[in-house]
């Protein structure tokens, strides 16, 4: 076998393994939050200092409750996805660049691209709809413990607003990274880079002693 027709599943498997993280991140928080908030509301569970508002709404009192058990979750989740994109992203795209013009060059283009929908929508959420999101949920909280239902209400209306936009693109995510993982995993491997001249002229001739 030439040098040049050698390949190599390491970088392949480095980014199946990253997106595989990155899926699981994603599916986690989805998982634990879909068990968390029904359980918690519908028990109407109260959060010491949020007395009000389990007088006037309990099923809102549990999502409350629910909320403070999650928001670990979804800190640590955020910060993994927000490690493992940029990490997917620049493997993918080296994938692409090795395999163009090659057998797998346009599987790898949109594996790429699939991961890159993924990066900017992490982004998104990370740097603009993550932040606007906690700020409202901290301000709700306040009102509440200093007892004005009423203006705590309307800010957790902007938080409502909000969280329907941020699910969605979580969900589009999700979707491309869902889609890029089992094509990454059936990538061919990458060709190796053929050795320098000098260094071949080195190397002694086959036959000689």
């Amino acid at each position: 076998m030439s040098d040049s027709s050698r390949t190599s599943r390491v970088v392949p498997a480095v980014l199946g393994w990253a997106l595989s993280l990155w899926f699981a991140c994603g599916l986690a928080v989805v998982v634990a939050a879909i068990s968390a908030f029904p359980a918690l509301s519908s028990r109407g569970v109260i959060v010491p200092g949020h007395e009000i508002l389990a007088a006037a709404d309990p099923a809102a009192s549990g999502r409350l409750a629910a909320g403070f058990a999650m928001d670990r979750v979804f800190g640590v989740t955020d910060l993994a996805q927000w490690l493992l994109a940029p990490i997917a992203f620049g493997v993918a795209v080296f994938c692409w660049r090795r395999l163009a013009g090659r057998p797998g060059g346009r599987l790898a283009a949109i594996v790429a691209i699939l991961v890159a929908a993924g990066l900017v929508l992490a982004s998104i959420h990370n740097l603009s709809i993550a932040p606007a999101m906690q700020a409202s949920l901290a301000t709700y909280r306040e009102l509440l413990r200093a007892g004005d239902l009423e203006s705590a209400l309307a800010v957790r209306d902007g938080f409502e607003a909000t969280h329907v936009l941020a699910d969605r693109l979580y969900g589009v995510r999700m979707l491309a990274v869902g889609l890029a993982l089992p094509l990454a995993l059936i990538l061919p491997g990458l060709p190796t880079r053929p050795r320098s001249h000098m260094a071949r002229a080195a190397e002694p001739a086959r036959g000689t002693p």
